[in-house]
């Protein structure tokens, strides 16, 4: 009789076990339902994305929303910057430049980048301490070409309490330099200039800060690289850069 007793006690303690799991299991469903039913947006009441779950007095709106659009549209650059990239000159740029987007992410690009170089305090030193051994200069006088346009980030930040839009793409595309060599066997002998120009690689970065569907700002970096003999005339052949830095305005059409 007792081991009799002791079966229908566990029996009766499985079942009540499971019937016990099973009733808080649908309390928790019961409870998840009603609050992803409250949480949950309908076109009756809001055609945004509803966040209210997250921040109740707030909204996320969706960052890829463009207020300012260039697909289908020319325009028309003037930029001026610095150049990087020769140890003997100061370098000054004028760069105007037309571009079309076919869309928000794709464009081309023409350019025509002037070079106004000047002595620097290196150059200077040099003949200072050294005036009958003087190096050889490439003096990049202007650069042109064609760039491939990808812009795969569209942004807003907030700056001064004011939301600033921005595109920021990346170039790549080919042209040539207008250069010429400087040589003179001593300080006091005037410059001989052989005209040497070369085909070039190009390959950039820069943003565009919208003040209007009209007008932006831009900034702008672009390499251009090159092979030329390591001793302006001379000797093997290398690879050798040379980098721009603009910033100016933009107007689209």
């Amino acid at each position: 009789m007792q081991s009799g007793y002791n079966g229908e006690g566990h029996k009766l303690s499985y079942w009540g076990f499971r019937l016990g799991w099973i009733t808080l299991a649908g309390l928790w469903v019961t409870l998840m339902a009603a609050s992803w039913a409250q949480a949950a947006p309908t076109a009756e009441k809001d055609s945004e994305y509803n966040f209210s779950w997250l921040d109740p007095d707030k909204k996320i709106y969706v960052l890829q929303n463009r207020k300012y659009t260039k697909a289908g549209h020319a325009m028309f650059s003037a930029m001026g910057g610095v150049g990087w990239s020769n140890p003997y000159r100061n370098v000054r740029t004028v760069d105007p430049r037309v571009s079309f987007y076919f869309s928000e992410d794709f464009g081309v690009e023409l350019f025509y980048s002037i070079n106004f170089n000047s002595t620097n305090t290196t150059f200077s030193a040099l003949e200072q301490e050294s005036p009958n051994a003087l190096p050889h200069i490439r003096e990049i006088r202007s650069q042109y070409g064609a760039l491939l346009h990808w812009v795969p980030w569209y942004a807003k930040i907030n700056v001064f309490n004011q939301i600033l839009h921005f595109d920021w793409y990346f170039s790549g595309g080919a042209g040539r330099i207008h250069s010429f060599l400087l040589d003179k066997n001593s300080i006091s002998d005037p410059f001989t200039e052989t005209l040497d120009d070369r085909f070039a690689l190009f390959a950039g970065t820069g943003q565009q800060y919208h003040l209007s569907q009209d007008f932006l700002v831009r900034l702008d970096f672009t390499g251009a690289f090159y092979q030329a003999p390591v001793l302006g005339t001379a000797g093997e052949s290398a690879w050798f850069s040379n980098y721009n830095f603009g910033i100016g305005l933009g107007y689209r059409l």
